[in-house]
């Protein structure tokens, strides 16, 4: 049986979801999106992985998610760090692309007063625009989200959420 020890983990092993970003969203007094900007430092690991630069790219092009955004500026930077080498795990990119711009429009919704539900469905992509190329290059040739963001409400009970809050904090728990 062999064991790996630190110095064989570091030389023969790999892991992904090593992106800092740092991301602004630009929206009119109704709070449509009109540009993002990104910052973005991508952990290469100590030595180059066949893919690792790949990685942030692929991100990149999915950047804009679902939303129609008309200008897009992405600074990439891959820096080299004294961990193991980054390398594809289960979506190469698009996962931490997912959590930017989703974490993003939560804040452009809580900060525009607007919240999470109005302010996606106000910048989703809309059927009559598709197919519909995103300044990434990504293009999406099919698609309802408005419908698909409601299906996903009425299965979670959305509208019902205060009061389940409610009750749980009453009940003593933390949620969140």
């Amino acid at each position: 049986k062999w064991i790996a020890d630190r110095n064989d983990h570091f030389l023969i092993d790999s892991h992904g979801r090593d992106n800092i970003a740092v991301a602004e969203m630009g929206m009119d007094a109704n709070g449509k999106f009109l540009a993002m900007r990104v910052d973005l430092l991508a952990n290469m690991g100590a030595y180059l992985s066949q893919y690792a630069p790949h990685i942030p790219d692929g991100g990149i092009t999915m950047s804009t998610g679902l939303y129609d955004i008309s200008e897009l500026y992405i600074y990439c930077r891959g820096i080299y760090t004294n961990t193991v080498p980054v390398d594809a795990y289960r979506g190469a990119g698009r996962p931490e692309a997912a959590y930017l711009i989703e974490r993003l429009v939560d804040v452009c919704g809580r900060d525009s007063g607007l919240g999470p539900v109005e302010i996606r469905k106000r910048n989703f992509i809309k059927p009559s625009m598709l197919p519909y190329e995103t300044k990434g290059g990504r293009i999406y040739d099919s698609g309802e989200f408005d419908g698909h963001l409601d299906k996903a409400l009425t299965l979670a009970k959305y509208a019902d959420f205060p009061a389940r809050a409610a009750a749980a904090k009453a009940a003593g728990k933390v949620r969140g």
